[in-house]
Formats: structure tokens, sequence, C-alpha cells
């Protein structure tokens, strides 16, 4: 069994395949600490809300952690602010750590592959923090972690009837990605550390709930972005394009290009016309060819890291995800 888990600032994701079916989990990477008292526990005892103790406080992590830090008005605490592991934090390792234990069934056998993208990675091959902690988490799963990032997995999941080649954009809370992928092989990256987060307070993620247990991504869904998405885009637009001219790796590209976009954001109603709208005023170095928005976009990232978990599985038949 291998599987795809995209590993993001907001939410946690996975996805295999069992049969016919994709099986998603997914969990928010936030805790609150409440202070411990009798009433305290009897309360999350009561409705079944798991929690930790340390050092005097009810750890509740996860999607449990938004419901209970209001109700006892404490703060909602993100485990990876701006994408970045916290440092001299123990207790934030410890709580990320059993959230990829949730996320992340045991493998079942030594040549499964777990294809993963790091949270807050800017460059291909990076060996960072994040990579080397959340890869040894992988492997403590008992995977084989391969690294791939979240524009390939875009193309990967949404590129397929153009061979695997085109452009993925991928529109993440702290970062937003493009990478030009040929033949299912990324060729060139461009990442920009501007994320969704910084258009507003207003919620910037898919905030689809689920139990970690496994679920159909079909009935899974997201929530409607702010309205100033539209000049957001313009801004990220003309940075990516004034990047991605002075790189050989997209100035030689075959064009038109495919274009596929994937994150939270997509399932506005009005995103394609909003996109249209800051394309036109952004006037990329580039021609493309029409706009392929994710199928499911809370687990684009996901399938594109499973198809290449499976393409990378030592088997002798890869079923199509």
């Amino acid at each position: 069994m291998s599987i795809g888990l995209d590993l993001g600032a907001t939410q946690f994701r996975s996805l295999r395949q069992t049969g016919d079916q994709l099986l998603g989990r997914l969990c928010r990477p936030v805790y609150a600490a409440i202070p411990e008292t009798p009433a305290h526990r009897r309360l999350l005892e009561r409705d079944r809300v798991p929690y930790a103790e340390c050092e005097g406080m009810l750890v509740v992590i996860g999607d449990a952690a938004e419901e209970w830090s209001q109700l006892f008005r404490v703060p909602l605490v993100p485990l990876l602010p701006d994408g970045q592991l916290p440092a001299h934090d123990p207790l934030s390792r410890q709580i990320l750590s059993l959230l990829v234990d949730a996320v992340l069934p045991p493998a079942s056998s030594a040549e499964d592959v777990c294809c993963l993208t790091i949270p807050g990675e800017l460059l291909p091959g990076a060996a960072g923090p994040e990579r080397q902690f959340f890869s040894r988490l992988v492997e403590l799963r008992g995977y084989r972690p391969v690294v791939i990032g979240q524009g390939l997995a875009v193309a990967l999941s949404e590129l397929v009837e153009a061979g695997f080649t085109g452009i993925g954009i991928c529109l993440g809370a702290v970062q937003c990605e493009f990478a030009l992928v040929r033949n299912g092989q990324e060729q060139a990256r461009c990442t920009i550390p501007w994320g969704l987060a910084e258009l507003a307070s207003e919620p910037h993620a898919i905030h689809a709930h689920s139990p970690s247990s496994d679920a159909p991504i079909s009935s899974l869904s997201g929530s409607p972005q702010p309205p100033v998405l539209i000049d957001f885009l313009v801004e990220l637009l003309l940075e990516a394009g004034t990047r991605i001219d002075q790189h050989d790796g997209f100035r030689l590209v075959t064009q038109p290009v495919p274009l596929a976009c994937g994150g939270g954001i997509t399932t506005r109603a009005d995103f394609a016309s909003l996109w249209e709208q800051a394309w036109q005023r952004a006037a990329w170095p580039i021609q493309v060819r029409g706009l392929r928005l994710a199928r499911h976009p809370a687990y684009t990232v996901a399938r594109g890291c499973l198809i290449q978990a499976r393409l990378l599985t030592p088997r002798g038949t890869v079923r199509a995800a």
C-alpha cells in the first residue's frame, strides 16, 4: 500500500487507494491547551474528545481543538506557523508526530512508498529541518519517503490528458508554487513565499472537517475565500512572471502550455473568471492553453503524491489513482 501525504501549513491530508475507492484522511495541525480541572476533564470525556496531559493542561489536538478553544476561550495554537517547524518546542513536535500518525496508516510492506510534500519548503532538495523531521516520521510508519513539490503534485493530478506535461500551480496558505513538468518530470520550479493567509483574517484554508478515520473524498468540501482574491492573484502572477522570465527551464518550454491550478481557493464558484481577469492584467511571459481547475481541491496535492508513489512502487501493475 503506497500513499500520498500532503503536509500543508493549515491541513494534513493523506490519500490511498483501496480497491476502486480512494480513501482520504485529514486533520488540522493545531492544538488548544485547556486548564486541567475535574470539570474540564469530565466535559472532554463525556464528549469522547481525545486529549493529552501536559504540565497541568489538557491538550486537545487537530480538528476538535478549534471548537474547544472557542468554548474555553483559550488560544488556538498553530503547529506550523508560516509553514515552519517550531524550534525548541518539544510539545509541538510531539503533537505533530501524533497528527502524522493519525493521517498515515502503517505501511503494509517494506516496499511501500509515501510520497509527500513538505510545508514551507522553498527550494527543491533543501535539507531543512522540516524535511528531516517529517521524513523521519514517515519512516517510523514503515514507508520509504519521497519528497516532491506541490506544483508537480498538481500537474500529476490534473494533467493526465496532457501526458503529465504543463505547468502546475498550487495556491497555498503560506506559499504558492509554479512547476514546469514534462512527461511527469519536474523541469523547473518557482516558489513564492506568499500565501492566501495574507489576504485577510478570514478563514483561508479548506475547512472540511472530518475525523482521522477514512472518508471517501467525495464527501468533503471547502468554504469560500475573501473577495480580494483578484488583487492577490495579479501581484502573484506579476512576481511569478518576473522570476519565470529569468529561468531557462520555463523560457525554453514549447508554447502554448497546458495549465492546472489547485488549492482550496479554487472552490470559489467565480474563481475561473477572477483568474482570467488577473491573468489579463499580469501579461504573463508564457502562452498557456486553457486553465484546468482541480477536480477535488482538498485532495489535489495528495492525489498527485499518490500517483507518484504508485509509479515508484515496485509492483507489476499500477492502477490509476
